[in-house]
């Protein structure tokens, strides 16, 4: 055997190797996965997935008593009343607000999620727990959805307790200009809570409508599996045989 003959087997065989090591050793590639706060939504379940909408929410049909807001309510509505002068409450617009006859569409669109605050003190909340452990890159926005009303709302986002983006909405933060709520890359733990929340600002006798976008980009961490015993045996083996092979066909130099 020549030396060129050798090294183009052993160069072969170191392949093999690498290959047997990354079939083993390295972890596959992550799958990102991308929740939308607009494109989940339901008026079917809650929790809906990683989503949920309240807490103490129930889903309501389309309000008979008298509202501007009823047709974009076609769907139906998470709240706490049978119709819209109770608050708190949700919904996913079917109409443009324009066709409403009150509203505008610069407070929302069809597809918009709309949030009314509590007339009470507090918020009602929106969250997303995280389905495992890995990493998010989270856009939000929120903006004033009740032109009808001067009045102003509290947005905070936070990841578990800590805040990670605030907003104050009113008139003339409208959909063309919303506010940026919460935005960047957060590392999670599995079961991690990422909360939108939504109060009346202090003073004021009633909450009122705000809309909010949020999309997550979750990906999983990763973790390189750790070969069988059985595995590890038949890694051994192999690499015996290849070094076996390679040392039968060394060349014998005169």
């Amino acid at each position: 055997m020549t030396i060129g003959t050798w090294l183009a087997a052993t160069r072969q065989h170191l392949v093999a190797m690498l290959a047997c090591i990354a079939a083993f050793g390295l972890p596959a590639a992550a799958h990102a996965q991308v929740y939308s706060l607009s494109g989940d939504w339901s008026d079917a379940t809650n929790p809906n997935g990683a989503w949920s909408y309240g807490p103490g929410l129930s889903h309501y049909a389309q309000p008979s008593t008298p509202n501007a807001l009823n047709s974009a309510a076609a769907n139906g509505y998470w709240g706490s009343g049978p119709d819209f002068f109770s608050a708190p409450f949700m919904l996913k617009a079917t109409t443009n607000g324009a066709a409403t006859g009150a509203y505008t569409n610069n407070d929302f669109l069809a597809g918009d999620v709309l949030v009314h605050s509590p007339n009470s003190a507090g918020p009602v909340t929106i969250t997303w727990t995280a389905p495992g452990a890995g990493s998010i890159a989270l856009t939000s926005s929120v903006w004033y959805a009740h032109s009808v009303v001067p009045r102003s709302d509290e947005a905070m986002a936070l990841l578990n307790s800590t805040l990670i983006g605030s907003a104050t909405v009113t008139n003339g933060i409208d959909r063309a200009n919303q506010l940026a709520l919460a935005n960047g890359s957060f590392t999670v733990a599995a079961g991690d809570v990422l909360t939108f929340s939504f109060a009346k600002t202090a003073g004021q006798q009633f909450g009122s409508l705000a809309g909010i976008a949020a999309t997550i980009d979750f990906t999983p961490r990763v973790v390189a599996g750790v070969p069988e015993p059985a595995a590890w045996m038949m890694m051994i083996l192999g690499f015996g045989m290849i070094g076996a092979a390679v040392r039968r066909r060394m060349p014998v130099l005169a």
